[in-house]
């Protein structure tokens, strides 16, 4: 470790690849001190996330106009654009190891281990297990060469940090069905997801804490339609689009959108639209160019 004014500390800086700004979450830079007596660091603010654990000791914090003490395996996070100071509260000596990092989805992400802007600290969030995760990243970022650093390796033990983070909570989560129009909108986005996949109205329905004729009562009021039907729609609308691609074989676009064979999807099909599978391709068809070749026919004919 080297000196500065308030602490003993190792600190690393990172350049993120290409390949890594492509991610949910990339690191910037990261660190571990041993605090002297006066240690005292704000108030500032920081453009990035800066998540801090308390390795021992304690420290006072403050955040907008609340203070708070935290002390052993309590952890906090700083949050870009907002001021936050802290100091050494005891003489117990103060450690600690943080990690900054930016990405799209470092909100979500630190959300779900329990911290946000208006609460940014848990306690007693760190246990053995979580605190083994961490010491595996301080090994990567410090004892290994820096010219040859596994990102890979890096990313993938901030994932299971991460993991056992959320895994034993300390924070009330919110109840999933607070809000109708909240999880009505999450559940057309799951179907939108995975419509053409085999579903069942009471796997959506638990996925958000309600009993199944709760969720189809709710979700047909708002969005129009039961789940069944919704799902079924966006099949068939799918199955619209792909038939304008003569090179696509009707059982092949029936398997597509979701559907166990031909004859299921061909009634299912002739009962929104009106006319079979077959007949509609034929409509949509009838008045294009080259309507009566194929798609490698009329690539040939356009090269001549």
């Amino acid at each position: 470790m080297k000196e500065y004014t308030g602490e003993l500390a190792d600190l690393w800086h990172h350049m993120p690849s290409g390949y890594e700004r492509t991610g949910g979450f990339w690191f910037v830079r990261a660190g571990r001190n041993d605090a002297k007596p006066h240690y005292h660091v704000g108030p500032k603010q920081i453009d990035s996330y800066g998540l801090h654990f308390i390795v021992s000791g304690e420290l006072q914090f403050s955040y907008g106009s609340r203070q708070v003490i935290l002390g052993t395996h309590d952890i906090f996070c700083l949050f870009p654009h907002q001021t936050y100071e802290y100091r050494i509260h005891s003489a117990e000596p103060l450690r600690m190891v943080w990690l900054t990092m930016e990405g799209p989805q470092m909100r979500e992400l630190m959300q779900m281990i329990g911290l946000n802007g208006n609460l940014p600290y848990r306690k007693e969030a760190m246990t053995p297990e979580s605190l083994e995760r961490l010491q595996a990243i301080e090994e990567i970022i410090w004892h290994h060469d820096q010219l040859h650093l596994s990102t890979m390796k890096l990313m993938s033990a901030a994932y299971r940090l991460f993991e056992e983070l959320e895994r034993e909570p300390l924070y009330e989560a919110p109840a999933a069905n607070t809000s109708e129009v909240h999880w009505v909108a999450e559940a057309v986005s799951f179907f939108q997801l995975h419509y053409t996949e085999s579903l069942r109205v009471e796997t959506a329905a638990r996925m958000f804490g309600l009993h199944r004729s709760h969720f189809s009562h709710v979700f047909t009021q708002k969005v129009g339609l039961s789940p069944q039907q919704y799902v079924q729609q966006l099949r068939l609308e799918r199955a619209g689009e792909l038939l304008k691609d003569a090179a696509l074989q009707i059982g092949e676009i029936a398997l597509s959108v979701g559907y166990p064979d031909l004859y299921t999807f061909s009634r299912a099909f002739k009962r929104l639209k009106g006319c079979s599978p077959s007949e509609y391709r034929r409509l949509i068809t009838k008045h294009k160019p080259d309507s009566g070749k194929t798609r490698h026919e009329a690539r040939d004919s356009s090269s001549l």
